[in-house]
């Protein structure tokens, strides 16, 4: 099942941030930052997840931007437990991703990261900045992505 770009500001993202909270056990913008990067991975690759991707994540195994993981799990179905994917240093959040012979490289906007580490400024709370980066595009979350065959 190929998930049309249309779809992923809609019900398809909230289902997968959802389910993404009742994993991880509470709303975060990494979280949801990891559910967005998964499901765009899944549309460069043409795949539907699950069977035949990997992910490689380069955001080291420390909270709170290891919880992009957790998000990266739940949209994509590479988990810890499955094998499919791998928490790397150093420390940045980026992940590659793959599927066959198609690869992709997908790291959030150094400006979205700086404003989640400094919530506080302009937030009430966690919640609040998660469901803002929840409603934005992929263009204003993520740089531009490598894409190799």
């Amino acid at each position: 099942m190929e998930i049309k770009a249309e779809e992923e500001g809609g019900a398809i993202i909230e289902d997968a941030v959802q389910k993404a909270v009742e994993f991880h056990g509470h709303l975060g913008p990494f979280l949801v930052l990891g559910v967005r990067m998964g499901h765009l991975a899944k549309r460069e690759l043409g795949s539907s997840g699950f069977e035949g991707m990997r992910a490689v994540a380069k955001t080291g195994n420390v909270p709170s931007l290891s919880c992009l993981l957790d998000g990266i799990q739940i949209s994509t179905g590479c988990t810890m437990g499955n094998g499919k994917i791998s928490a790397e240093p150093p420390g940045i959040p980026e992940a590659e991703f793959s599927a066959g012979e198609k690869k992709v490289t997908i790291r959030a906007k150094g400006e979205v990261v700086e404003e989640i580490r400094r919530w506080r400024e302009r937030y009430a709370s966690l919640e609040e900045i998660a469901r803002s980066i929840q409603g934005r595009s992929d263009e204003e979350l993520f740089g531009s992505k490598a894409q190799k065959r």
